[in-house]
């Protein structure tokens, strides 16, 4: 009798919800196999009113999760790849990560046909991500940006109710959850207007190197052109310093046999950026490249200029927000 494969995650609405996605993926290949969904609560669920920087950065979303991998309480974690730290101890491995949804950012308001060019002057965007704060005061310095807390339909109706005059979700998450209303509408941003962060819309599916049995059911499921794409976005983030506690993004596509790796960071305003593409056959060097030029033109001196604004404003660098994207 095969064993039963135990599948690992956080409990928002939105892991879950991709998580079953995921685990429908696996059954669909291998309808033998018993999947049990194991909800688990990690650090930055249960401190969700502090800051990233403040308990340890992204990987306070998957800290936990991989403890019970590797203590042989479950067999998988799936995970936001963004989410995930670029270094993950040595006893685990990305078994696969499935095909992408949309890597973009979209912007929601209350009024069709809105976009970030025709917003009005001085409008209210929600948003505690350093990352998109920058890029949308590059293009709208006017703009008045504040902090956003909440799963997607909290915040959401926050925006309903008037409180902002648009917000910033992740496109993917908005997907996943097939949100629709018909009060408010969705704008997708593009490359140019917003680089998404490093790993955005993907899924990874983290196993034991050891168990072998599972490692090949989640190999057999890899998407190759997702996987390249986000191995070069996350060595050019490894290369700047491994974290998201600063405004970066980055965005990779397999081209014509090449990595094609686009990757910006700026200060916390937008009001000095470092922006620039780098390709190679080879994902990695593709990534650590990029990384090493953005040195070259300036970055470690945006970093510090960060890390001081991240200490004296909190709420805009990157506050918790379970559940969502």
């Amino acid at each position: 009798m095969k064993r039963k494969i135990r599948v690992g995650t956080r409990g928002s609405q939105l892991a879950t919800t991709q998580t079953k996605q995921a685990m429908a993926e696996i059954q669909a290949k291998y309808p033998d196999r018993e999947l049990e969904l194991i909800e688990i609560v990690t650090k930055g669920d249960r401190l969700r009113d502090q800051s990233l920087t403040s308990i340890g950065g992204q990987g306070a979303f998957v800290k936990e999760i991989e403890y019970q991998l590797m203590e042989n309480e479950i067999d998988i974690a799936i995970h936001s790849l963004k989410d995930l730290p670029t270094v993950i101890p040595e006893e685990l491995v990305i078994g696969c990560t499935l095909k992408r949804k949309s890597p973009h950012d979209c912007l929601i308001t209350r009024v069709k046909d809105q976009t970030l060019e025709n917003l009005p002057k001085g409008a209210k965007v929600g948003t505690s991500s350093l990352r998109r704060q920058a890029q949308l005061l590059k293009i709208r310095p006017d703009l008045e940006i504040l902090p956003l807390r909440g799963n997607i339909d909290t915040r959401i109706k926050r925006l309903v109710e008037g409180r902002y005059d648009a917000i910033l979700l992740a496109h993917a998450g908005i997907q996943r959850l097939e949100v629709a209303q018909d009060d408010v509408f969705f704008h997708v941003l593009s490359d140019k207007e917003c680089l998404p962060a490093i790993g955005q819309g993907a899924l990874a599916l983290e196993c034991r190197k050891e168990d072998t049995e599972v490692f090949d059911i989640l190999s057999s499921l890899d998407d190759s052109d997702t996987r390249i794409a986000v191995e070069a976005e996350r060595a050019f983030l490894r290369t700047m310093d491994g974290s998201c506690t600063f405004p970066i993004g980055g965005f990779a596509k397999v081209e014509e046999g090449n990595v094609v790796v686009e990757g910006m960071i700026s200060n916390y305003n937008g009001t000095e950026m470092i922006r620039e593409i780098c390709q190679d056959q080879d994902p990695i060097q593709a990534g650590k490249q990029l990384g090493e030029l953005l040195k070259e033109k300036g970055a470690d001196r945006l970093i510090k200029e960060c890390q001081t604004y991240v200490k004296n404003n909190p709420l805009h660098t990157g506050t918790l927000m379970p559940g969502s994207y």
